[in-house]
């Protein structure tokens, strides 16, 4: 049975235009694995450089597996991606 994880990318900060042109092909990878049901919602921070991505994962170690392959990862945009276990336990991922 999968777990639900949060995983926060944090953005480097001196790249917005080369982010821009990725951003179309992080954006299809993310709706790829919300097809699977495995991305449950992803989306910036409002006026940070930083994103939240809510997946479905076996652990820890399988969140970042599963978002290995993000064009943004690949691309060298993530200075850091935390992960942790999230129990909702009220609402539409409960």
């Amino acid at each position: 049975m999968s777990k639900i994880f949060a995983v926060e990318y944090h953005y480097v900060t001196d790249r917005d235009e080369a982010m821009a042109e990725v951003r179309p092909s992080h954006r299809a990878f993310n709706a790829s694995l919300a097809e699977q049901d495995r991305l449950l919602a992803a989306g910036p921070y409002v006026g940070s450089h930083d994103a939240l991505i809510i997946v479905r994962a076996e652990d820890e170690a399988g969140a970042l597996a599963l978002l290995e392959e993000d064009p943004f990862h690949q691309a060298g945009f993530i200075a850091e991606r935390a992960v942790r276990e999230y129990n909702p336990v009220i609402g539409i991922l409960a």
